[in-house]
């Protein structure tokens, strides 16, 4: 009887211990703060710590195996075989090197960037406040097979120049497409570069996941978050334009040509509740006549932890600003920072954001996300071009992780509207919605094998006047729908070297400035089409990622060969007598195919740590209709020597950006190679080549003979040196060295020579 007594107790004692609760705290090895957000799973249940760093485990069922992640810190594997395994304090040790980055933009949840299926290129925040960016699309023609022509993102050859309407590249600020809607274009001023993380690059189709936009790859900006300890930075920085290289084209006399900016952000908690502010102003007086602009951006950004399990954010955005610019230059002489006579153009605008979004991780650990962003934009164009929009855009999206199989499942719902009044659509309302859905699945096998398959099918519907310019439009409805899919896997032959092969489907829909622009600049005019089709294509690649730990060199090599093929694409085609100008029309297919050789890490020589990130780009972009379009052959420069290469491309790139630390300085030295355009719009070149009655085709910009002397190509390089103490940090810049002078597109110089200055102060 005494025996079954203590053998009763015994068990009730051990039933009690396995039924208790234990609290306990993950904290960071670099300055022991507690982390908050910290995601805890094993094989039953999730976690998540508060905002104090604490989570809750059961101990009801051992043993138990955590798996442990925050983005910017090292994973960990906790194996709980009894209760006093269970430590009280868990330390992450952070990310140090870049073989432990992290992206999202491929697969919508967190994984290191050798497993990534596609290519993706990472840029942190550091190289952006090095180069004193001004704008968000500054720092992305360091970034290999990356290239931004007056405004508008081209990788690896997807887009050429199209006038800013319609964009293959998809720009996302924290994972919400930020694309103008009525035009497709890029408003990059309005990204908060003073409070970033990150930018992650994805090369090649991503429709599936990002929808129409999303044909030629994805910008994806993602914000920085409140930490353990407030956080205050101000950046004030200033940049002198000097002398041309040929000093005849220098307008300014003795007067100076400058730009200036000043920004601020603020991070801090409150208990359950993040806080971040950001403020920026830039102003600038153009080595370009009439190049001038004053804007100033406002940002808030609050993130409130109602549970472990719930968390609601809200973000707004003010934008505001005036800008002044040209066209085309006078001519390709003297007069090549000067505008010719009636393209100069001013303009106002005002831009509001407001995202609101829920999180939510269900008893079982999926995960639930609603975001939204609605948009009002005002712009005013002294030319007749103004434009008002309202956009509302709204994507469900649900998350489940099946651990016993390794299999991720990814879906969700989208939802976009659009109401655009605007003179350059014939001064008209339009309407424009999309609807979509998706579903992506990722599964590991084994720990080395990776496959990831998605489908989507999207809607788009624009409301119209029923004519239009002549044109018309049965009911005023034009809408098409397309189901698209992707296919892709990485193999991990090593911890750090992995083998990956995509093919992505892609769909674009035209917008609606690409349907019913009608406009004017200098000689020239943009007419509508309101008939044009969509743009359809694919995209497939197989490359290969080498990270490397060779003594003091740390990083990776990165090797892919690419095609793309895209259907009826879009292009402004010149269309002669009696209209002269432009007009979008679908030309056919093309093809693009080539090879890049990328690498990033960080190399020690001595006890200097220097940062190494770049590479070359080959493309090879053709029409593949090309010998059956006489059109096409006509409208390209290179007509006479029957060049067969997309307009607006360069068959070559390389880049490469080097920082070196010595003790309390840095020396960064970066150089660019882009190859010549072999191929413009001939109407450029010879703007009166349709008139038959002028025996010679003058060259009234001086465009044709310009880049008949300029066919080179250009190099760019840029060095900067930087000092920090205690907590300031003095950078002195100096950008194109050489005086190189060269256009990024047809009759707009690039900036000559410029020195710049920066002061970065941190509160802690």
């Amino acid at each position: 009887m005494k025996k079954f007594f203590m053998i009763s107790i015994l068990t009730l004692f051990s039933m009690v211990a396995l039924s208790q609760t234990k609290k306990v705290a993950i904290k960071s090895t670099d300055g022991n703060l507690p982390l908050l957000g910290v995601n805890i799973q094993d094989q039953d249940e999730g976690y998540i710590t508060d905002e104090y760093g604490f989570f809750t485990i059961s101990l009801n069922k051992l043993p138990k195996k955590l798996m442990i992640s925050y983005v910017g810190y090292e994973s960990l594997t906790l194996n709980i075989n009894h209760v006093n395994d269970v430590p009280d304090v868990i330390y992450l040790k952070e990310t140090i090197t870049e073989l432990n980055v992290v992206t999202v933009t491929g697969s919508k949840y967190e994984q290191n960037v050798t497993k990534a299926t596609v290519s993706v290129d990472i840029l942190k925040v550091d190289l952006l406040r090095s180069v004193n960016a001004t704008g968000a699309d500054d720092i992305l023609n360091k970034v290999p097979g990356v290239q931004i022509l007056d405004g508008q993102a081209n990788i690896r050859g997807g887009s050429g120049y199209s006038y800013g309407a319609g964009s293959r590249v998809m720009l996302l600020i924290d994972d919400i497409p930020a694309l103008q809607p009525d035009a497709g274009f890029p408003n990059w001023n309005d990204i908060p570069i003073e409070n970033l993380s990150q930018i992650e690059i994805l090369k090649g189709a991503a429709s599936t996941l990002y929808g129409s936009a999303a044909l030629n790859g994805i910008i994806n900006y993602r914000s920085s978050y409140a930490k353990s300890e407030p956080e205050t930075r101000l950046a004030v920085g200033g940049t002198l334009f000097l002398s041309p290289k040929d000093v005849n084209k220098k307008w300014w006399g003795d007067t100076s040509r400058y730009e200036t900016n000043i920004s601020f952000v603020h991070k801090q908690k409150f208990g359950k509740l993040d806080f971040i502010g950001s403020a920026f102003y830039n102003k600038l007086e153009g080595h370009n006549q009439f190049t001038n602009e004053s804007r100033g951006r406002g940002n808030i950004q609050l993130r409130y932890r109602i549970t472990d399990k719930l968390t609601i954010q809200l973000g707004t955005l003010l934008n505001v600003g005036s800008s002044s610019s040209f066209f085309l230059w006078k001519n390709g002489k003297n007069g090549a920072f000067q505008p010719f006579a009636g393209t100069v153009s001013e303009r106002s605008s005002q831009r509001i954001y407001l995202d609101p979004s829920v999180t939510y991780f269900d008893k079982y650990n999926n995960k639930h996300k609603f975001m939204t962003r609605t948009t009002w934009i005002k712009n005013n164009n002294d030319t007749n071009q103004s434009n008002n929009s309202t956009n509302q855009y709204i994507e469900y999206q649900f998350q489940k992780n099946f651990e016993s199989i390794d299999l991720i499942v990814t879906s969700g719902l989208v939802g976009a509207w659009s109401v655009t009044n605007s003179q350059i659509l014939g001064d008209t309302i339009f309407k424009g919605q999309n609807h979509a859905a998706y579903l992506q699945l990722d599964k590991t096998i084994g720990n080395k094998l990776t496959l990831s398959g998605g489908l989507r099918y999207e809607f788009v519907k624009h409301q119209s006047p029923e004519i239009f310019d002549k044109d018309t439009i049965p009911n005023g409805i034009a809408q098409d729908g397309q189901l698209i899919g992707r296919l892709s896997a990485n193999y991990q032959i090593h911890e750090y070297s992995s083998l990956r092969a995509s093919f992505g489907q892609g769909y674009r829909y035209p917008t609606l400035t690409e349907r019913f622009v009608t406009t004017t600049f200098g000689i020239f005019s943009i007419f509508s089409n309101p008939t044009l089709k969509p743009e359809t294509g694919w995209s497939s690649e197989i490359g290969y990622k080498q990270g490397f730990s060779l003594g003091a060199f740390k990083g990776f090599i990165d090797v892919a060969g690419f095609i793309s093929e895209y259907n009826d694409m879009i292009e402004f085609t010149f269309l002669g007598l009696p209209r002269i100008g432009f007009k979008p029309l679908n030309v056919g297919e093309v093809q693009i195919a080539g090879y890049e050789i990328g690498i990033s890490g960080q190399l020690k020589i001595g006890r200097v740590p220097l940062n190494i990130f770049g590479g070359y780009t080959y493309i090879n972009p053709i029409y593949k209709n090309f010998d059956k379009s006489p059109q096409i052959k006509t409208s390209i420069s290179e007509h006479q020597n029957n060049t067969n290469i997309l307009k607006y491309r360069s068959n070559h790139q390389f880049k490469m950006d080097i920082e070196a630390t010595f003790g309390k300085f840095k020396w960064g030295i970066s150089h660019q190679y882009a190859s010549h355009f072999v191929n413009i719009d001939r109407a450029f070149e010879e703007p009166f080549y349709v008139i038959p009655i002028v025996p010679e085709f003058p060259d009234v910009f001086g465009i044709g003979g310009y880049r008949d002397a300029n066919n080179k190509g250009y190099h760019l390089l840029d060095t900067r040196i930087s000092y920090e103490t205690w907590k300031l940090k003095f950078s002195f810049l100096v950008n194109n060295i050489f005086n190189s002078e060269y256009t990024l597109r047809p009759a707009l110089i690039e900036a000559p020579r410029n020195i710049g200055l920066r002061v970065d102060f941190k509160i802690n």
